[in-house]
């Protein structure tokens, strides 16, 4: 009798160890897991993950956004010369084709902009695309266009500059995307 006695302290004693040893390492666990650093991705970053091939915008004034989008975070955003080459990418895959076939040493005059812009202090302050009811859209020479306002304020030291932009864009038939043709740019300063 005193060896069954003894058997089942034995193995009460295990169990009560191996509980233990099971509650320190889900504790150990549960703790380690939530003080891990979460991990946070910067503009630059969500810029560059953008996928244009599978989520271009949907609509005329969503590419203007997304074309001023990337223009705040390139002036101001500390971005490395090869993130600001990877923005000034995803601003091409924003231009119609004739726009972008017309660049000349695209890579090299974005560069020299862009940091002219940080050194000068100029920064993207606002932008405000105009409501999807002011657009205007008619065919030109067979083709779908659209006409975009954009108010952009730029920001340089404590002084604001508004400036207004006037997007052309063209549809493309073939992909459905609208796609930059051109702008003007007027400022409120001008007059």
């Amino acid at each position: 009798m005193k060896n069954s006695a003894l058997q089942k302290t034995l193995i009460l004693i295990l169990m009560a160890a191996a509980i233990a040893v099971a509650v320190y390492f889900g504790y150990i666990n549960r703790n380690s897991s939530s003080s891990e650093e979460e991990i946070t991705v910067g503009e630059v970053e969500e810029i560059l993950m953008l996928d244009y091939e599978k989520h271009y915008p949907p609509t005329a004034r969503e590419t203007v956004n997304n074309f001023f989008r990337i223009y705040k975070a390139l002036y101001g955003e500390n971005a490395t010369d090869e993130q600001i080459l990877q923005m000034g990418a995803k601003l091409l895959e924003l231009y119609d084709k004739d726009l972008a076939d017309f660049q000349f040493d695209y890579d090299n005059s974005l560069l020299q902009e862009v940091n002219r812009k940080k050194t000068d202090g100029y920064t993207v302050s606002t932008y405000h695309v105009q409501s999807a009811s002011e657009t205007i859209t008619k065919r030109v020479e067979g083709r779908q266009v659209t006409y975009v306002e954009c108010m952009v304020t730029m920001r340089k030291g404590s002084k604001l500059y508004a400036n207004n932009y006037l997007f052309v864009l063209r549809l493309e038939e073939e992909t459905g995307r609208w796609k930059i043709y051109g702008w003007t740019v007027t400022s409120d300063d001008d007059e």
